[in-house]
């Protein structure tokens, strides 16, 4: 089987390119596992992102709609105050100074008696 030290050096080289051979064909399979796992990786984060994205544009939106009830409410609020308490007050301060020195001082002494 084995006539020379040429038929042996070919046989050795052979187990070599062999050995080389399922190597290379383990580390291609160990590199595809990882770029599957990677590419998993990446979609699983892109979904937890789009979800993130989907709650802010929500509270965003629920942000909006409360802030355009909350102008409507203000305005209502400074109406009635308006009306209440700066009528009120104007009222009496046009009374205050509509009033007679004269009539002031006779309120003045009907109260002190």
């Amino acid at each position: 089987m084995i006539n020379s030290s040429q038929d042996l050096l070919l046989i050795i080289l052979s187990f070599c390119v062999l050995w080389f051979t399922v190597f290379l064909c383990w580390l291609l399979y160990q590199a595809a596992k990882v770029l599957r796992n990677a590419n998993n990786i990446i979609e699983n984060v892109t979904a937890k992102l789009e979800l993130i994205s989907d709650a802010v544009h929500y509270i965003q939106d629920k942000i909006d709609g409360i802030s355009s009830n909350v102008g409507v409410v203000g305005k209502m609020a400074s109406g009635l105050f308006e009306k209440l308490v700066i009528g009120k007050l104007s009222s009496k301060f046009e009374e205050k100074l509509g009033e007679d020195p004269k009539t002031k001082r006779s309120r003045k002494k009907s109260a002190k008696k």
